[in-house]
């Protein structure tokens, strides 16, 4: 019985402290109401638990790439540099695996936090690197003082970055555009808003792009206020990216849903989503898959049915480790 109680403290901790923390928000200011010494040692606990989480963050395959990146300024921007981390393809893996590409990875953060250097995504880097793979992970400005559209520029600016300056760099030259969360929905608008027409523009922009890989990302943004969809956090995020809600502008949020841009020139998709996450609904994906099967776009839809968000780097069973390499593979498979 002691077992079953410490096993249900654990999964309440994970499932809402660490997934849903930004609930302690409203919580704090109702401890600091009623008792300011308890709010302070409430504040501390919950940040110690917020940091060890996030300092524990990695994928469960261990890596033999180690090497520090090299940092580059990809973009300055009303006085900010935005700067991206190159990680070099492992030569031994890269000389005998085909299909070897250079994958712009974004971030995760709902839009307003997040960065390359988290634990987290450099274990992503890792991991894709000794698959292979070169690796440009970015960083992007926030929605606090910018909008969606900025947003997706910064990203597109990097993409472009990347292109031109591939031969220099020394980077294959197939580009796969890569994100987690609202950094899989940057990927999805770039690939969308560039395939739903055909001009000199867009082709350009496309150029050397092969393949999407969206984690858990929302593909219609109204989802995210939806019934299914719980999370303070993934509201707040879209609604400071938008500067509104849905209910005030619908015509914007539907402007800004890759779902709505899909087209039979899209290039191919690989979504992978949890069926329990708790931030960004798993009904986005489903719906993001089945809008591509209708316009038949190559895609894939890896799920694991008890993950949640950010489950690549919080679970350790043999599905997720499934799922990682089927990502490798697809990548590999697109590229060819």
């Amino acid at each position: 019985m002691k077992l079953k109680r410490m096993k249900g403290f654990k999964s309440f901790r994970t499932s809402w402290l660490m997934s849903n923390r930004h609930y302690i928000i409203p919580l704090l200011i109702v401890a600091i109401i009623l008792d300011a010494g308890f709010a302070l040692v409430f504040a501390v606990a919950a940040a110690v638990l917020w940091a060890v989480n996030k300092l524990r963050a990695r994928l469960p395959i261990e890596t033999r790439a180690k090497e520090p990146p090299q940092t580059i300024v990809y973009r300055k921007i009303g006085g900010a540099e935005l700067k991206l981390d190159l990680y070099s393809p492992n030569p031994t893996v890269a000389s005998t695996a085909s299909g070897t590409a250079t994958v712009v990875f974004a971030h995760g953060g709902g839009w307003i936090s997040g960065a390359r250097n988290q634990p987290n995504n450099i274990s992503w880097c890792h991991f894709l690197v000794d698959r292979g793979f070169a690796v440009a992970s970015i960083d992007y400005r926030f929605a606090y003082a910018n909008k969606m559209a900025d947003i997706i520029d910064d990203f597109s600016a990097a993409v472009d970055f990347i292109r031109v300056n591939a031969d220099e760099l020394l980077l294959p030259k197939p580009l796969i555009l890569m994100g987690l969360s609202a950094g899989g929905h940057l990927a999805l608008c770039h690939a969308a808003f560039n395939t739903i027409e055909q001009t000199t523009e867009t082709a350009e922009a496309m150029r050397d792009i092969k393949a999407v890989v969206a984690y858990y990302s929302p593909s219609d943004l109204t989802d995210l206020f939806s019934t299914d969809d719980k999370s303070f956090f993934a509201r707040f995020g879209a609604g400071t990216a938008m500067k509104s809600t849905p209910r005030f502008d619908e015509a914007a949020y539907d402007r800004f849903s890759p779902v709505n841009s899909l087209s039979v020139h899209m290039i191919p998709v690989l979504a992978v989503h949890g069926r329990n996450d708790e931030v960004v609904p798993y009904s986005s994906s489903v719906k993001l898959v089945r809008r591509l099967k209708e316009f038949k776009i190559p895609c894939r839809f890896l799920v694991h049915k008890s993950g949640g968000h950010g489950f690549e780097v919080r679970l350790k069973d043999y599905r997720t480790t499934m799922i990682l390499e089927e990502t490798v593979r697809f990548m590999r498979d697109i590229c060819r």
